[in-house]
Order: C-alpha cells, then sequence, then structure tokens
C-alpha cells in the first residue's frame, strides 16, 4: 500500500449511481495523473474544496481511497488556547477520558503485536494507531 498526496480539482459532491449514493471528486496526483475518487456519502471528503490537498493510498489492485487525517484543518477548526481553570469535576472527567483511551491505545498496540507477519516497532506503532483511530472512529469515542 503507498500513501500519496493529490489535489482536489472538483469539489466533492453526492451523486445516485445503482450501488446507491456515493460521494465522488476529482483529483489530480503530484505525478499530474487525473483520477476519479469514490467514497461513501459519509465520508468527510465531502468537507474538502477545490485546490485542497488530501491523503491517500494505493491497495495492491490499484484503487484509490482517502485517508481520513485526524488534524485536518478542513475539519477542525482551530481553538485559541484559553486561560480558565478546570472544577474538580472537569478534572475527574479529564482523568477518566484519558485512563479510557490509554487503555484502548494500549489494548491496540497488543493486538498490533499478535500479528504474525508484522515487523519492526516503526511497523507495530503504526498498525496500533491505526486500530485506535479506528476504534475511535467506529465508536464514536473522539
Amino acid at each position: 500500500m503507498k500513501l500519496l498526496t493529490a489535489t482536489i480539482q472538483k469539489a466533492p459532491r453526492i451523486v445516485d449511481t445503482k450501488f446507491g449514493q456515493k460521494c465522488v471528486t476529482d483529483c489530480k496526483l503530484d505525478d499530474g495523473q487525473t483520477i476519479t475518487l469514490w467514497q461513501s456519502p459519509t465520508s468527510k471528503l465531502i468537507n474538502y474544496g477545490s485546490g485542497e490537498k488530501i491523503s491517500l493510498t494505493v491497495d495492491h489492485k490499484g484503487k484509490h481511497h482517502f485517508v481520513e487525517n485526524g488534524n485536518d484543518d478542513a475539519i477542525t477548526p482551530k481553538i485559541e488556547p484559553t486561560n480558565h481553570k478546570l472544577s474538580n469535576t472537569q478534572k475527574k472527567e479529564i482523568a477518566s477520558y484519558i485512563e479510557q483511551q490509554k487503555d484502548l491505545l494500549a489494548f491496540c498496540w497488543q493486538q498490533a503485536c499478535s500479528i504474525n507477519d508484522i515487523q519492526g516497532e516503526d511497523t507495530i506503532q503504526k498498525m496500533a494507531v491505526t486500530l485506535y483511530l479506528s476504534a475511535q472512529r467506529k465508536f464514536d469515542l473522539a
């Protein structure tokens, strides 16, 4: 699997196909190749506009897939830090959330380590983070 960067040429739009609704856009890869990207209608790709850069992967069949980054500026607005004090209740809620996320990440690390064909700490780390982010997205934990 390869990671690529592409520039959106036409703003993503939802279209009806014989397979149901799809989010579709035309992109230009860094090598100059133009591709049409088809995604699910709930993809965060719809939040992007013409001219924006996105990340794609290419699978072994040559099919391109949009990579949803957790830190996309197009999706996450910039929030200025505030200088207010947290209540004890807020501190406890934050501590509990962090503890749950730590446990989830540790579990994902253990699962990544148990995959037979994975070698090297960098590869295990990438797999663990992928599992962690997938679980957060699927179960709306973020």
